[in-house]
């Protein structure tokens, strides 16, 4: 009898796990926060347009990603961007996430993309610091609207 009890115990067990990101509502975002990241990704790629591989200034973007940024890996990027997708521009802000664990730090925002060579919605992520707006990877162009749910099937292929 008490096997019967666990068995269905099971299903409302696995329906109370939660994902590993809560979801950011866009309209509640402060508008400077929406304006700095549109315009960091928008700079991005009208650097890679016009292959101007130089620093990017006026942003606040921390170390790690700075260190992304140098001029090479940049101009690499840029190409393997034009290669894959064309032309690349940015429609809008369509979401934001925010891990669960630890809690409240970062954001990853997800814009749409309109590119050149697929029909398909192509998102870009990008991290962003809540404290002064840093801006932070994830820098990944994907066909997921959500970041998390690009690495879960990415790294939990089964």
């Amino acid at each position: 009898m008490k096997k019967i009890y666990f068995l269905w115990m099971i299903p409302f067990l696995l329906g109370s796990c939660n994902s590993r990101y809560d979801v950011v509502s866009v309209n509640k975002m402060n508008k400077e926060r929406k304006q700095i990241a549109q315009d960091f990704v928008e700079t991005y790629f009208k650097k890679c347009e016009n292959k101007d591989y130089s620093a990017f200034e006026g942003f606040n973007i921390s170390k790690k990603f700075q260190a992304k940024l140098s001029p090479d890996s940049l101009k690499r990027s840029c190409n393997y961007l034009y290669y894959k997708n064309g032309k690349v521009t940015v429609e809008k802000l369509v979401s934001a996430h925010t891990t669960k664990s630890p809690k409240d730090f970062m954001d990853v925002l997800n814009f749409k993309l309109k590119t050149e060579k697929s029909t398909e919605p192509v998102y870009l992520h990008l991290g962003m610091y809540r404290d002064q707006n840093y801006i932070e990877m994830p820098f990944y162009v994907s066909a997921d609207e959500s970041y998390y749910e690009t690495i879960r099937k990415k790294y939990y292929k089964k």
